[in-house]
């Protein structure tokens, strides 16, 4: 808005000084050498507002890292790797959790003052976290069309990093505009002048190409009701599911199994490169309250979507989930959107499958030393293309920090509302009915900050882009009373609206 521009206008920018910049980076290199410990030099600069989005489209390449957090309340992008870590196996948290500890200690600021009043908002290194489903890669057997192999997922089972390039927006009532944190692993051999003036060049190019791009919009693009698009061919569609969920309805009889979540994929070609900037465009349009986010594992591939399921959030020592399961389509007249959210609330199967959901999160929280706060009865959220039954969950951390993110992490994932319950047969079974490696799908993807604040979303309504090609996944859970028709019809819902985001 011209107002608010005006404001964006009137924002002091700050421009790195070279020789300033150098001091500070032989400063943390003494520091380094003092303590026989590597430093992370942090330096933050203000620059007029410039999106995500608009990040990745100037450094976004299939080589490096990225990590893309787009949320009604914050926007941040991270590009390359400062240091990061690779883990897998039952203990893959908890090794991560060494990892992020020893890093946390090892940052060093730079003077924020040109910054103002949202400087300590710059004191506060960012790690960016991704997972797998499985905390191992799942073998399946080569059984599907040749087509499908470029689709394998090759994501770490958790994978942590410190970007080398981090932009956040910065929201206020009467100002918008960004800051520029660059993150510069230093140890006693560093040579510090090269870094300094890649600083110089990289802010300057990101300023200057920003301006390029303001004008920029995304293409309007047909869509059609079809899966089989005129531009994109199907490889899959869907076959393996209505069968999946017949034998495991009766895996639910036969071994008193409560709940069961079934994922299918659908692989799709286009004729060109799918764009994942516009794609993710499209997202925050067609989704303005969820969470949309990319995370590209640096071979060439994205797994990108907008999720509408918060795992956990911690500010300031306050941690707060959302219990989110129980499925129906909007309406499309005011009256039938408002019958089908009834119909949600009085559906004995909706409301199991919701309360499965609760009470996982309730005793896993509990048994961490929490006291969780929540609703006795669900609500409806609604989003664009479904309504979800959803109870928000809250606790204190006393003292904050006490237990950490990857703690609570370790204990929710996988939630009944991806996974099942009991947990582990759930899991035995989508192992045995999914004939595809579900990779980072319905898996843990967001931040902790050097203050202990974090929020992860779960990676639903999802896809993973591969050049021309895109996997698409989605999931319905199945309990006693599920008809495989319908739990078809959830999913086709839920991939329908995420092949018409895709460019």
């Amino acid at each position: 808005m011209p107002a608010v521009q005006h404001e964006i206008d009137s924002v002091k920018v700050s421009q790195p000084d070279l020789a300033e910049t150098t001091r500070f980076l032989i400063d943390v290199q003494r520091r380094a050498i003092t303590s026989s410990q590597p430093k992370i030099a942090s330096l933050s600069f203000r620059v007029e507002a410039i999106t995500p989005w608009q990040v990745l489209a100037i450094f976004k390449h299939q080589s490096l890292r990225h990590f893309y957090y787009d949320s009604p309340k914050q926007s941040m992008v991270g590009i390359d790797c400062a240091v990061e870590c690779s883990t897998a196996g039952p203990e893959r948290f908890s090794q991560a959790q060494d990892f992020l500890q020893f890093w946390q200690a090892q940052f060093v600021y730079a003077n924020q003052d040109a910054l103002g009043p949202t400087a300590s908002n710059c004191r506060s290194g960012h790690f960016f976290c991704s997972a797998t489903f499985f905390s191992a890669p799942v073998s399946k057997p080569v059984s599907e069309p040749g087509p499908l192999a470029p689709h394998i997922p090759h994501f770490e089972p958790a994978h942590l990093f410190v970007p080398k390039i981090q932009v956040s927006i910065v929201k206020t009532n009467a100002v918008a505009f960004s800051t520029v944190t660059f993150n510069c692993l230093i140890t006693a051999s560093t040579d510090v002048e090269p870094i300094a003036s890649a600083i110089q060049t990289k802010l300057s190019k990101l300023t200057s190409q920003n301006k390029l791009l303001k004008d920029i919009r995304a293409t309007a693009t047909s869509k059609k009701e079809s899966y089989d698009d005129s531009y994109r061919t199907s490889h899959r569609n869907l076959t393996y599911f209505k069968p999946a969920v017949k034998a495991v309805l009766e895996q639910l009889q036969a071994h008193h199994l409560h709940k069961v979540v079934l994922a299918d994929v659908l692989d799709v070609e286009n004729a060109q490169v799918f764009d994942e900037v516009r794609s993710l465009q499209t997202l925050r349009q067609n989704h303005p309250d969820c969470i949309v986010f990319s995370v590209g594992n640096g071979r060439g591939q994205s797994f990108i979507g907008a999720s509408p399921e918060r795992l956990l959030s911690i500010s300031n020592g306050r941690f707060t989930t959302d219990a989110l399961a129980g499925t129906v389509s909007r309406g499309a007249l005011p009256g039938l959107d408002v019958q089908l959210a009834q119909r949600l609330i009085n559906s004995e199967k909706e409301q199991f499958e919701h309360r499965l959901v609760v009470e996982f999160i309730v005793d896993q929280l509990r048994s961490l030393g929490l006291t969780p706060e929540y609703d006795a009865l669900p609500k409806v959220l609604q989003l664009l293309h479904v309504q979800h039954l959803h109870t928000p969950i809250s606790a204190s951390i006393v003292p904050p920090q006490s237990v950490s993110p990857l703690e609570i992490l370790a204990k929710l994932h996988p939630t009944p509302a991806v996974a099942g319950v009991p947990h582990h047969s759930a899991c035995e079974l989508i192992r045995q009915y999914e004939t595809f490696d579900r990779g980072p799908y319905a898996a843990p993807i967001g931040w902790i900050d050097t203050n202990g604040n974090s929020e992860f979303v779960v990676g639903i309504r999802s896809a993973l882009l591969n050049g021309h090609k895109a996997r698409l996944y989605a999931g319905a859970g199945i309990v006693a009373g599920s008809e495989p028709e319908k739990e078809l019809a959830e999913i086709k819902l839920k991939l329908q609206a995420l092949l018409n985001a895709l460019v």
